[in-house]
């Protein structure tokens, strides 16, 4: 089953084009990369979270309850980092770092998924200069983020109905309560993509060279304000970082 976060809605985001959406997520992804102060990525994470709501129209729950996966990940990097890392102050501010980058990618990502439709997303890799193949390969990867969140779900229900308590008990516990989740996703996920590449096979995937669009893409003099901003903003942190020495905790000496 094909699950995706693709969210009809009448907003900004929705209308851009998805080559506009496309260097957006990689330049909001790359500037959380140029970070590692919470001081910094706090904001940042805020200023994406607010731009989903006000430019997406993409409620504040609905967004971060698609993080909600990734929230064992976060816990044990913010309890790991203290351990590994002296003093231990600074460590747990690495490990809120590192967390707080996390939860930016896939939020980040998430927003594209959501504000962009498929076709149109192929479209605009399509359009970047990227082959056919790796343009669709790129958002089989993307489409399979919902996908594989879609199946963790129901296998994680699927064992409550059964008693298995994942809420309850030390990290230890909770860690090996995994298990039983983790097995059978990775079967799940072996097993969709052995249907989508009977599904290619089976629509003659790649036996031309040239392909044709039904529906086509055109910028529009709002997408090249809306990029000429986004690189500009990208270049400003870029100059706050390695020019000012901003944002940056160094971790090894």
């Amino acid at each position: 089953m094909i699950y995706q976060f693709y969210v009809e809605r009448n907003s900004f985001l929705h209308s851009l084009d998805p080559r506009v959406k496309i260097v957006g997520m990689l330049s909001g992804i790359l500037s959380l990369m140029l970070f590692n102060d919470p001081k910094v990525l706090i904001p940042l994470f805020l200023l994406i979270l607010l731009s989903g709501r006000l430019l997406g129209k993409l409620g504040v729950g609905e967004q971060l309850r698609l993080l909600k996966p990734l929230l064992f990940i976060v816990a044990l990097t913010v309890l790991i980092w203290p351990l590994v890392y002296k003093p231990r102050f600074m460590g747990l501010l690495l490990g809120v770092s590192f967390s707080l980058r996390l939860l930016g990618f896939g939020l980040i990502t998430f927003q594209l998924l959501m504000t962009t439709k498929q076709r149109e997303l192929i479209l605009g890799f399509v359009k970047l200069g990227l082959p056919y193949e790796l343009g669709l390969t790129l958002t089989i990867a993307l489409r399979y983020i919902p996908t594989l969140y879609g199946i963790a779900g129901t296998i994680m229900d699927a064992q409550r109905s059964r008693g298995l308590e994942l809420d309850r008990g030390n990290i230890l516990e909770r860690i090996r309560k995994t298990i039983p989740i983790l097995v059978p996703l990775i079967v799940a996920s072996l097993k969709t993509a052995h249907e989508l590449s009977i599904a290619l096979e089976t629509r003659a995937f790649g036996a031309g060279r040239r392909r044709t669009f039904y529906r086509d893409i055109e910028m529009a003099k709002r997408d090249y304000v809306v990029l000429m901003i986004i690189l500009t903003i990208f270049a400003l942190l870029l100059y706050l970082r390695f020019a000012l020495g901003f944002g940056h905790i160094v971790i090894y000496r």
